[in-house]
């Protein structure tokens, strides 16, 4: 439709997400646009009224359209004041109409944006303000928004155009869940290369989202196919209270819009979509949008994973796949690496007429599809920066990228060669295999009974944080192929400084509790819920210690933990164990351990004692014959009066453990604090017998200062 007569030029300003600017700014130069100029989440635009409506009614990548009226000085009130005073008003609002402000950014004078807004209220209200006190109203539903905004001394004044959110499309579930706007999605089709396809003379077109989530993807594509606008869904879209508002012109727009709508319907026989998604609820949100829209063209909905869809059964003259990939950064790359390899051998099955694009989080490890891209896009969802990747053909890598790092696979069969007569032995199914022997792999492994714990410590000072990322996707991905296990039997531990009762509490709530055996004895132990797993593995010989030793005595377990020594005790038939922890959480772990080794707690042979260790100790009245010590290197938890700290309360709390103590009797100290220094007034004081070297295990001898352990007797 044309429009001869010539009409007033103004200037515009489109707002849109960061990143898709240049989109924007094509599309409204095919609008009617006679200039744009790109800029930070947004185009500003130059054309008359025409250009305007249609972007109003059009545009799929816009949230929001302003009538830019007046720019200039506004470092404080008074230059603002002067440069509202500049527009004239009443050309665009009623003096009795309504209007509210928003505004953004801040001045000398203006330090808050609501305390902004009231003022520039104030000021265009005395502006208009009648002799007989006849003014504008402020209204949460008004006939004008106007938006002032400041920026660097310099301050912008218009007024919205649009009346509500440009990027919406009016068939969205107010309570359903959306992973992004329309118009974001918009964009993501627009780069993957959907309207190129919809311009080709293909006598059959398929669009295949194989993880649809709500159908984002899925709408939207329609929408574009259809020659649907936005504001044909939208309604209300434009400030009809506008002054300058053209409402023949307007509506003459919209039938344009509308016998579009009917042409594109008419060729709705060559299109296919296919959406599939395995969340019931998401996919029920997307069949119920698409049944909303009313759209006439021919649909497939599956609940699969893609990897059960029928992939070369899709057959098109042309067709796009895309979808947004689920990432986690909870989640370790070993999985992404099985859920990816596994996506994009799935998608490799489509007909060679497909092609494709992937969007993920910017973190997410496209790579590890093995599909060749050909370009990549960065967008941003919300806050969260997304990453979309565009693939020519469909195919997979015959020979995939090699994720495994030989180095650090050999060193894991060298140790597993070491420790074979150990492990064949048959004592324990749960001991350490790798302790960062080459320091590019700053990890501890830990084999419990078939599954793995990978331990991160901090790397290299010289490493950056990407390169050593990539390494520990490196060490998962290794420790998968070697060892023959699946991604669900590793769990990755990133471990931090614990503070106060965080000591005792859930780090996570996974639930990945198994049971080990070790010397005859059973211990449940969790993977990924707490600071540490039950079951300290460099103990391993001074629980068999105390199990050969306790024969008819009485034991006493200071921060008893989950009472590994305790059980060893009993079952080297201890007359008496007494476990003392300020945690009731593993006070309750312990119990755990005594009836999994069906040893029945009661208050006269083995007693749990939930205390503060400290206190306890220097206030017991009773004899041991053996007493374990294995303190914290440092505790402040908020159950205790005072902080401890091994290396500067040891004195203390080895004399008063030492009083408790038979005369014949034996104690076990301690601690894993790699700087500790045992106080010559102990040595002075008792018999002391240096066992670090007899305590340390088969599996941590590269790392003899896993802990220190001392035996101290009476002297006679």
């Amino acid at each position: 439709m044309q429009f001869e007569s010539p009409m007033q030029q103004y200037e515009w300003f489109f707002a849109c997400p960061q990143f898709i600017e240049p989109l924007l700014a094509e599309e409204l130069l095919s609008l009617g646009a006679i200039q744009t100029k790109i800029g930070h989440s947004g185009v500003q635009a130059w054309g008359d009224l025409v250009f305007a409506y249609r972007a109003l009614i059009w545009s799929r990548l816009a949230s929001r359209a302003s009538l830019q009226l007046a720019y200039g000085f506004g470092k404080d009130q008074a230059e603002l004041s002067e440069l509202i005073k500049t527009i004239p008003w009443a050309e665009h609002l009623r003096v009795e109409g309504s209007f509210k402000v928003r505004f953004s950014g801040l001045n000398e004078d203006i330090r808050h944006t609501q305390f902004g807004a009231q003022w520039v209220k104030d000021q265009i209200v005395d502006l208009m303000r009648t002799p007989e006190g006849i003014r504008p109203s402020i209204s949460a539903h008004p006939d004008l928004v106007v938006f002032v905004n400041l920026h660097k001394g310099k301050a912008s004044i218009g007024i919205d155009l649009n009346q509500k959110g440009l990027h919406q499309r009016g068939y969205r579930d107010p309570d359903a869940y959306y992973a992004l706007h329309e118009n974001l999605a918009a964009a993501v089709l627009i780069r993957s290369g959907w309207p190129n396809l919809l311009q080709s003379k293909a006598d059959t077109l398929c669009f295949l989202d194989p993880l649809c989530g709500s159908g984002e993807f899925m709408v939207e594509a329609a929408l574009m196919a259809l020659d649907i606008a936005p504001a044909l869904l939208r309604g209300g879209t434009v400030a009809q209270r506008w002054l300058k508002h053209d409402p023949a012109l307007y509506e003459q727009l919209l039938s344009e819009a509308r016998e579009r709508q009917q042409a594109g319907l008419a060729k709705a026989e060559r299109l296919q979509f296919i959406g599939a998604e395995q969340d019931p609820h998401k996919l029920a949100t997307a069949k119920a949008d698409w049944q909303t829209l009313g759209l006439a063209v021919g649909v497939q909905w599956f609940n699969q994973a893609p990897k059960q869809l029928p992939f070369n059964n899709f057959q098109a003259d042309q067709g796009l796949l895309l979808s947004k990939l689920p990432f986690d950064t909870e989640q370790h790359a070993l999985t992404w690496r099985t859920v990816y390899s596994e996506f994009g051998q799935a998608c490799s099955q489509l007909p060679a007429a497909f092609q494709g694009a992937l969007f993920a989080p910017a973190a997410a490890p496209l790579a590890f599809t093995d599909l060749f891209y050909s370009k990549t896009y960065r967008y941003l969802n919300g806050r969260d920066e997304y990453q979309l990747w565009t693939l020519e053909k469909l195919v997979q890598k015959a020979k995939p990228n090699h994720w495994i790092a030989e180095d650090f696979a050999n060193r894991i069969e060298k140790n597993l060669r070491k420790l074979k007569a150990f492990i064949q032995a048959g004592t324990t199914n749960a001991y350490r295999i790798y302790d960062a022997d080459i320091p590019e792999y700053a990890v501890a492994v830990d084999r419990y009974a078939d599954c793995l714990q990978v331990q991160e410590y901090a790397p290299p000072a010289s490493i950056d944080e990407k390169t050593a990322q990539q390494r520990l996707d490196q060490v998962l991905m290794t420790l998968a192929e070697v060892l023959q296990l699946p991604a669900d039997k590793i769990v990755l531990k990133q471990r931090k400084r614990q503070k106060g009762s965080e000591q005792y509490e859930r780090q996570a709530q996974l639930g990945q509790s198994l049971v080990v055996y070790e010397h005859g004895l059973r211990f449940k132990v969790n993977l990924s819920d707490y600071l540490d797993t039950g079951l300290f593995l460099d103990h391993r010989p001074m629980r068999w210690w105390m199990q050969q030793q306790a024969a008819g005595k009485s034991v006493l377990n200071l921060f008893c933990y989950t009472g590994a020594v305790s059980v060893h005790a009993a079952a080297g038939g201890a007359s008496r164990v007494d476990s003392v922890d300020l945690s009731a959480t593993y006070l309750a772990w312990a119990e755990d351990n005594f009836q999994l080794n069906h040893l029945k707690l009661n208050p006269y042979k083995y007693r749990m004692i939930r205390a503060n260790a400290v206190e306890w100790l220097a206030t017991c009245q009773q004899r041991y014959d053996l007493i374990f010590l294995d303190p914290p290197t440092f505790s402040n938890s908020k159950r205790m009066q005072d902080s401890f700290d091994v290396q500067r309360d040891h004195v203390s709390l080895l004399q008063n453990a030492m009083q408790i103590l038979e005369r014949d009797g034996i104690l076990i100290f301690s601690n894993n604090f790699r700087k500790f220094k045992l106080d010559p007034i102990i040595q002075e004081r008792y018999l002391v017998e240096d066992y670090r070297l007899q305590s340390i295990p088969e599996d941590f001898q590269r790392d003899i200062k896993i802990h220190g352990c001392w035996l101290l007797r009476h002297k006679r």
